[in-house]
């Protein structure tokens, strides 16, 4: 213990500028202006990505702002490399004054992002408010041991930065070598088969919805996958929940390797995000926010390829295109998913690509379960350094 314990209303060291929409007549893809970070759909890694524009920006960050998450994916963070227009999805956080170190709030946000969660409210997307914000307490040791505390946990979170970019690569590396094996998805420059609709090569259905009337039939417990578990092109089984299911249900919605899980909506960038089941769990079936793609004719349609063809810029395009938006939330649904055109390579082509994959997604499993001894010996260290035992 280094005996500090002082805490102090974050409000009192830090500048908190929440963000405002712009105008939407001001948004623009050619770069006029300030970037906009809208919200998480626009961060990075470690710094923002911003997909467009606006000339005619409401709340500017400066740079070397915390960009902090407050709508929806609340909590998470990136650093203002420049100067961006902050939407009304995020906020902008600064030291003010030289009792608060800017890494050390860094690293304390990430450390209190579950609590932060905890305070949203709102129908459809949770949300925090600036006194949310304001009232956190922030332990508040003296500026040197911050700067200590802020090194220590800098240099674990790069080793944790360093596995998440050789996975990074990886996923580089095949989406460079689908490119090669069949050409622009979009442009389709190969001339492969795109007469046939998703819909006719495979099975789709929606899933169980919580809260339903069962009307007394006989239920069992079984493992039930939620949107927050399909990320794009890989699975987050850390928590699962269950539910109580009809034998019915069970037998109609069951997951069988090899199935293509999608979301229905989210932030448009990450519209139609999905993944392979590969039987991670024993039994496990999915709520009714994520849609079940089972290839009919596994001889003609591989369903490592179609995966990746609907995750490719063409599958973006199609469902951005034909996606119900609304402030800011896209969704489609099970008509126009049924619509998607597929192209359709020779067969012995997906198989060979499909192969690629499967040795590459072995490496990312070991990788990924290393990322995993890191994010546990980090918050164990986040812990400590926040309790003044570090």
């Amino acid at each position: 213990m280094n005996g500090w314990h002082s805490t102090t209303f974050l409000s009192s060291v830090c500048d908190i500028a929440m963000g405002q929409a712009p105008d939407g007549s001001s948004y623009n893809y050619e770069g006029k202006g300030f970037p906009l970070i809208a919200g998480a759909g626009d961060f990075g890694l470690l710094t923002p990505k911003p997909h467009k524009y606006t000339d005619a920006p409401t709340k500017l960050s400066q740079e070397g702002d915390i960009i902090l998450c407050v709508r929806a994916t609340i909590g998470d963070r990136n650093w203002a490399d420049s100067r961006y227009c902050l939407g009304r999805g995020v906020a902008g956080l600064r030291a003010k004054n030289d009792k608060l170190f800017q890494n050390y709030l860094w690293h304390w946000l990430g450390f209190i992002a579950p609590a932060l969660k905890v305070k949203g409210r709102g129908a459809t997307f949770l949300q925090v408010s600036k006194p949310d914000i304001t009232s956190l307490q922030i332990p508040l040791p003296p500026i040197e041991e911050q700067k200590r505390i802020a090194a220590v946990l800098d240099a674990a979170d790069a080793l944790r930065a360093k596995r998440r970019e050789a996975i990074a690569q990886l996923d580089a590396l095949l989406q460079s070598t689908f490119l090669d094996m069949f050409g622009d998805p979009v442009t389709n420059p190969k001339g492969w088969d795109d007469t046939h609709k998703l819909g006719e090569l495979t099975d789709i259905v929606s899933g169980v919805t919580k809260g339903r009337r069962i009307n007394g039939q006989k239920t069992r417990e079984i493992a039930y996958l939620a949107v927050v578990n399909v990320q794009d092109r890989y699975l987050s089984l850390k928590s699962v929940k269950t539910i109580e299911a009809t034998l019915d249900e069970i037998a109609k919605y069951s997951l069988r390797f090899n199935d293509i899980l999608l979301t229905e909506g989210g932030d448009p960038d990450k519209l139609g995000r999905g993944s392979l089941w590969h039987e991670e769990l024993r039994e496990c079936i999915h709520q009714n926010h994520i849609f079940r793609v089972r290839v009919s004719n596994p001889e003609k349609l591989h369903p490592v390829f179609l995966n990746w063809l609907i995750g490719s810029i063409r599958g973006k395009t199609y469902f951005l295109r034909s996606a119900k938006q609304t402030t800011g939330i896209a969704s489609i649904n099970m008509t126009q998913l049924r619509a998607f055109p597929v192209l359709i390579p020779p067969f012995d082509l997906q198989r060979r690509f499909a192969s690629i994959v499967e040795a590459a997604e072995r490496q990312k499993a070991k990788m990924r379960a290393h990322l995993d001894e890191l994010d546990t010996l980090f918050a164990s260290l986040q812990s400590r350094a926040f309790k003044g035992e570090l």
